[in-house]
């Protein structure tokens, strides 16, 4: 099994008694911790889970992107590559699968890895900047429980105008949120329930897509991310919203990383009781 800064958290020594976690992160960030205070990728977590009885050979989390670990998150915003990374985190996922020979998985994504996990699981066509490619058929039978922290899956207001970062701001495949709703002009300080249309074509594909990432599907956020901003709204609903979650919850006081990283106890509940 090749892949480029792959990092297995796992030996094979030892028998699997609890579904295998994927830890999937967001952009600027790694697999393990790299550098304080964005680049600190899954090791909180992993160490929870490690301390409520899983082993090394349950935990798994790879690093994607061409700027990972370095700490900048606007930084990484210039550079998109979707159909690389989504082929990136759908390789690494089926090679869980495959390696563990578990009938399922559980799967924990953050923030842009959110979206471009759940592109993983659902497969199908891709048209991004980087090319067109085909994802594979979903993924959705063998995943457990997904649950998304912070994603912007409807999309990022501070995108409104494309140019604010052209990358990942971008109306193909970034986090494009349109350019208005009915009436509305302002995303980030209406209050409608108006139907979002004409945003990213990749998350708007994303969302309309039927298929299940998973048999259990939770979704965390806070209102007062300084990523998403805004309270974490996108004309008037949670853009971290997944649809067809079973369930959600929100934070008033963590910080975009700190919805990774002081959640374990939470993420932990939601893959073994299904509760959150």
């Amino acid at each position: 099994m090749v892949m480029k800064e792959m990092h297995l958290i796992a030996q094979m020594l030892d028998q699997i008694h609890n579904q295998p976690v994927i830890f999937i992160h967001g952009t600027g960030d790694a697999a393990l911790h790299v550098q304080s205070p964005t680049a600190t990728g899954w090791s909180r977590s992993i160490q929870y889970f490690l301390e409520q009885n899983y082993t090394n050979a349950e935990l798994y989390a790879t690093t994607w992107g061409d700027t990972w670990g370095s700490g900048n998150v606007l930084d990484s915003y210039n550079t998109i590559h979707t159909c690389s990374f989504v082929l990136s985190i759908r390789r690494f996922i089926k090679s869980v699968i495959d390696y563990t020979g578990a009938p399922k998985v559980d799967i924990i994504a953050h923030s842009v890895g959110v979206p471009l996990a759940r592109k993983a699981i659902k497969g199908g066509d891709l048209i991004a900047t980087d090319g067109n490619c085909t994802i594979g058929p979903p993924l959705s039978a063998n995943i457990d429980t997904f649950l998304g922290i912070a994603g912007p899956n409807y999309g990022l207001c501070t995108c409104q105008l494309a140019q604010t970062v052209p990358a990942w701001c971008n109306a193909l495949d970034g986090l494009y949120p349109g350019y208005t709703c009915e009436d509305q002009l302002l995303c980030g300080y209406t209050s409608s329930k108006c139907t979002q249309n004409n945003y990213s074509v990749f998350l708007e594909q994303l969302n309309n897509n039927p298929v299940r990432e998973a048999e259990h599907i939770y979704s965390m956020w806070s209102d007062v991310d300084e990523v998403l901003l805004f309270r974490g709204m996108t004309w008037g609903k949670p853009t971290s919203r997944i649809p067809g979650m079973n369930g959600r919850w929100i934070s008033d006081r963590n910080s975009h990383v700190a919805m990774k990283d002081l959640t374990e106890l939470r993420q932990y509940e939601a893959v073994v009781h299904h509760s959150i």
